[in-house]
């Protein structure tokens, strides 16, 4: 027999809430605005698109890119809007 929602409810106890505002800095909304990234790397002569990435900047959608793929002889982003279309995703060739 499975147990009902009533019999696994755990209870949680807070015993002390942080202080409010601690930790808190003002800012304007523009400073934590994320944004699309299309980040392309350099190899040989030519440029060659590697992903997305959403991030504050350009410098940290690239930073991102470079964890995951590794270092190239160079690096750009280039902002994407919101609501463009995603990239189209290359698809493995079916077998005969």
């Amino acid at each position: 027999m499975l147990p009902t929602s009533d019999e696994i409810q755990t209870r949680i106890v807070i015993e002390k809430l942080p202080e409010p505002g601690v930790g808190v800095m003002p800012c304007d909304g523009e400073d934590f605005r994320l944004r699309r990234w299309l980040v392309c790397f350099a190899s040989g002569p030519g440029w060659y698109p590697v992903g997305e990435f959403v991030a504050l900047d350009a410098q940290a959608a690239i930073d991102r890119a470079v964890e995951v793929f590794g270092t190239a002889s160079d690096f750009q982003a280039e902002e994407i809007p919101w609501d463009a279309a995603p990239l189209l995703k290359p698809r493995p060739a079916s077998g005969p």
